[in-house]
């Protein structure tokens, strides 16, 4: 049983980092020619509105979804009783969007946002017929079949929004992006699972699952609700450029930490739900993680802090270059985001729902007040307050995962000390080797990467670090299977 958990849990991290990094990597290339091709305000508006498309989501996914996944003995009547509840929610969000829509452009003072607005609000249907589907697939860890649908369905959106940008459609081609993608995911959802849901509610599944799942969805809106308030904030404070340029800056950043992320929160959240039973195989499983996901983060966010100017300048031109403070400051922060994941996917697993929603709470609080400091410094104090809040919500995290299988804060901070003091100092000895070189900027950037590789593996190999021996393991795994 646990040799295969274990072979269905590294076969999950692949192919979930071959869906993430796969439609990650489509995005990015798109967002290459759509920054070309359209205005930063374009993506400014985007970013206004994004807040309450997202916080609706939240009510589909982030509730009863999640519920179906700890739940260990699902029964079919539980799916039905989601699916029928997801759309009832996306219907009633889709009207309230409708209606509130002029008053939000207003509040902007931009009157294109309610038209927007409107059409987008579409999306919210289209999730509810993914949702179900989506769960029921991860929770038999079928990672190879969500990550064909992601790729597939992002691949098929960016391309309908590089089509509409190139023939002038402007911003109304980033809609069409998140639209045409959705129906696709829908579409290839229902051909991978074999569930349909019958003409069925269940008052007494909805009470089970809401026990557990409304505590959740509380605790979804919340940290929904605090990751896009700041988007909010600038949008209404600054000018729909300087939302752009945060906006590209974001995306930019999330490439890297929402696809670990999510890679790590696809997996763990399932898998830790199945070992909720055994806490000393639980606390295995995590520190083992914590050290792969560390030893690869903190470097790739270090690098990326290092070479942030010539990298937007050569992926958007100059007139993106307003991004490059924006983008470093949140990837230090990022350096910790994927660990405060794997901490609150302890508590969900273990089916705490009064401590997950108290945790999350008390994080945002904590966050609110941050943000509200940073923002008498400007933008850039409220990028550093969001930062800080990163590593503050982390320490928090930790605290609770000791409380519950005992692996907190001292012991956590011990196994990612290493590689990230590491990653530190290589990245302060590349950008003292190459600070008195003229070189072409993009030849210099290329060569730091190298540099920077190469030092990092050296100095990580010769001081005998886990986290290298974790993916060395891997890779002669699937090179050997490869062979035969």
């Amino acid at each position: 049983m646990a040799d295969s958990l274990k072979d269905k849990t590294v076969a999950g991290m692949l192919w979930s980092s071959i869906g993430k990094f796969g439609a990650m990597g489509l995005s990015f290339v798109a967002n290459l020619v759509l920054a070309r091709l359209l205005l930063p305000e374009h993506f400014g508006c985007i970013g206004m509105l994004y807040i309450f498309i997202a916080i609706s989501q939240a009510f589909i996914y982030g509730g009863l979804a999640t519920a179906l996944i700890q739940k260990k003995d699902a029964k079919a009547i539980d799916y039905t009783t989601v699916f029928y509840w997801n759309l009832t929610v996306s219907i009633l969000c889709m009207g309230i969007l409708y209606l509130v829509a002029p008053a939000i452009a207003r509040f902007y003072e931009m009157p294109l946002l309610s038209n927007l607005l409107r059409v987008q609000s579409l999306m919210l249907l289209i999730c509810s017929f993914s949702a179900v589907q989506s769960t029921i697939l991860q929770k038999t860890l079928r990672f190879k079949s969500l990550a064909i649908r992601n790729i597939i369905s992002t691949g098929c959106g960016v391309v309908v929004a590089v089509i509409m940008a190139y023939k002038g459609f402007g911003v109304w081609s980033l809609v069409a992006n998140g639209l045409v993608s959705g129906v696709v995911s829908v579409f290839l959802l229902w051909n991978m699972s074999s569930w349909r849901p019958t003409f069925e509610f269940s008052i007494q599944s909805f009470k089970e699952l809401f026990g557990f799942g409304g505590l959740i969805l509380i605790s979804s809106v919340v940290e929904t609700l605090y990751t896009h308030i700041q988007g909010l904030i600038i949008g209404k404070l600054y000018t729909a450029d300087d939302m752009g340029y945060y906006s590209q800056a974001r995306k930019l950043e999330e490439i890297p930490t929402m696809a670990l992320s999510s890679i790590v929160n696809d997996v763990s959240f399932p898998v830790f739900s199945k070992l909720q039973d055994d806490k000393e195989q639980m606390v295995r499983g995590l520190r083992k993680v914590v050290k792969s996901i560390t030893y690869m983060n903190f470097p790739m966010m270090v690098m990326l802090i290092i070479i942030a100017q010539p990298l937007i300048h050569l992926l958007y031109t100059d007139k993106w270059d307003g991004a490059v403070l924006y983008f470093q400051i949140l990837c230090v922060g990022s350096m910790a985001y994927t660990l405060n994941t794997l901490n609150v996917n302890v508590v969900k697993s273990l089916g705490k729902g009064n401590i997950y929603l108290v945790l999350q709470l008390t994080k945002r609080f904590v966050g609110l007040a941050l943000l509200v400091a940073g923002i008498l410094f400007g933008i850039q104090g409220l990028l550093w307050a969001v930062t800080i809040n990163v590593y503050v919500s982390f320490l928090i995290s930790a605290f609770v995962s000791g409380r519950l299988i005992n692996y907190g804060i001292r012991k956590q901070l011990r196994d990612i000390a290493p590689s990230y003091f590491i990653a530190w100092g290589v990245g302060a000895l590349v950008y003292w080797i190459f600070k008195e070189i003229e070189i072409h900027y993009v030849v210099e950037m290329i060569a730091q990467v190298f540099v920077y590789a190469a030092i990092y593996l050296g100095v990580t190999i010769l001081l005998k670090q886990e986290g290298f021996y974790v993916y060395w393991e891997i890779a002669k795994k699937y090179i050997d299977r490869f062979r035969k």
